[in-house]
């Protein structure tokens, strides 16, 4: 008796599975596209899908193609049914077809078509990073610039103070700080239970403690328990300059070999490190959301950004934060007064704790966009907005896509 329910179940199963993929395609979608130079795979996922974080799930890696999770111009991704299932596959074209067998080899990466267009995101690939432990007081700095200017460029000497262990060829990175990825107790300053709200601090080292630092203090030990409860997520820095090491002392001399923008007195000196990013991940949904996760902040503007702008999220690899995790965010719906049944001077409703609670509306979440991941550090992310309904802005909660 069992055995045609579960038959039953399974064919059920499977129909639903089909019609699944089979409306996760866009209608009037190609049967074939041959892949261009310039394409990303964002862009073709798109061609073929309403949903292209499914890209994955749909993918039928060829296994007589020699890494055939990467995709080159002249390629051609086309539609076809395997086991009654929809599935986009690859074909090499012209090219010949390489066997897989236990060897080494090496294939031109730099080829393959990108998953977002490294142009959009370029300046936080190599000139902005997140640090979890930052003490700019112990950190070396730029005393002055070479005959005294106020900034440097490339070519020119900086002389650095706390400069200590290092060696004539050593090479550094001159950052300079931008913002910090905070959280903070909501309803400031009297209420620190319940989500959290992220924030970005805008910051500046200035150097030593000046009078306003002396008297904010002082204004902030009157409320310890709730500055001492602000979470710091990590601090980004940007790097504006390269410079290696010419001869050591108090200060020590430093000679810009590269400069992205001028280097300024201030300006912090730290270890020059390379970062190998992958950027052939898989546009996916992640496989869990974390509680809270917002948007911190954003690129090029204060108010919301569109289409391939850069935000950052607050919530990084310690949560199961990859790259490639695709997000839909929701501008929160705010509370509000039914003015129309409760009016501001009804009686009634001011001496009625019923009234009042009846008197207010949460108004609903609203979609604003999607955003994929192509970054991770602990705590924070950045993220590149793909698509965009309406403004994303700071504060935008997000969801699985």
């Amino acid at each position: 008796m069992f055995k045609p329910i579960l038959a039953l179940l399974s064919l059920s199963l499977w129909i639903s599975v089909a019609i699944g993929q089979e409306n996760s395609f866009r209608d009037g979608h190609p049967d074939s596209y041959v892949v261009q130079r310039g394409d990303t795979l964002w862009d073709i996922a798109r061609r073929f899908l309403d949903s292209p974080w499914l890209w994955p799930e749909i993918w039928h890696a060829n296994p007589q193609i020699d890494n055939p999770h990467l995709i080159y111009p002249g390629d051609t991704i086309s539609m076809i049914y395997v086991d009654g299932s929809p599935r986009l596959t690859l074909d090499r074209g012209g090219r010949p077809v390489v066997k897989l067998s236990p060897t080494m080899r090496s294939e031109p990466l730099d080829g393959a078509i990108r998953t977002i267009d490294l142009e959009d995101i370029q300046p936080y690939l190599d000139k902005r990073t997140v640090l979890n432990e930052f003490n700019p007081d112990a950190m070396p700095y730029v005393v002055a610039n070479e005959e005294g200017a106020i900034h440097a460029r490339a070519g020119d000497y900086v002389y650095i103070r706390g400069l200590e262990g290092a060696q004539p060829g050593d090479e550094f990175a001159i950052v300079r700080p931008t913002v910090r990825f905070i959280e903070i107790p909501p309803n400031h300053p009297w209420e620190t239970s319940g989500p959290r709200i992220p924030a970005t601090d805008s910051w500046e080292y200035p150097g030593g403690a000046s009078a306003a630092d002396t008297t904010q203090k002082f204004w902030r030990s009157l409320n310890r328990t709730y500055w001492e409860s602000i979470e710091v997520l990590g601090y980004e820095v940007l790097e504006v300059a390269v410079a290696t090491l010419v001869s050591t002392g108090d200060p020590s001399t430093l000679e810009v070999t590269a400069s992205t923008l001028e280097v300024s007195r201030g300006d912090l000196v730290m270890p020059l490190s390379i970062r190998r990013l992958n950027h052939h991940f898989l546009p996916t949904p992640p496989e869990v959301i974390p509680d809270n996760a917002r948007i911190i902040g954003m690129s090029e503007t204060l108010f919301g950004s569109g289409r391939n702008q850069v935000v950052a999220i607050n919530k990084g690899a310690e949560h199961g934060i990859k790259p490639g995790h695709v997000f839909a965010s929701f501008r929160g719906g705010e509370t509000i007064r039914d003015e129309v049944k409760y009016p501001k001077d009804d009686f009634k409703t001011y001496f009625s704790p019923s009234r009042r609670d009846a008197a207010k509306v949460k108004l609903p979440d609203e979609y604003s966009g999607l955003i994929m991941v192509f970054e991770t550090f602990d705590r924070v992310s950045y993220a590149l907005i793909m698509e965009a309904a309406r403004p994303v802005k700071v504060q935008d909660y997000l969801f699985a896509p």
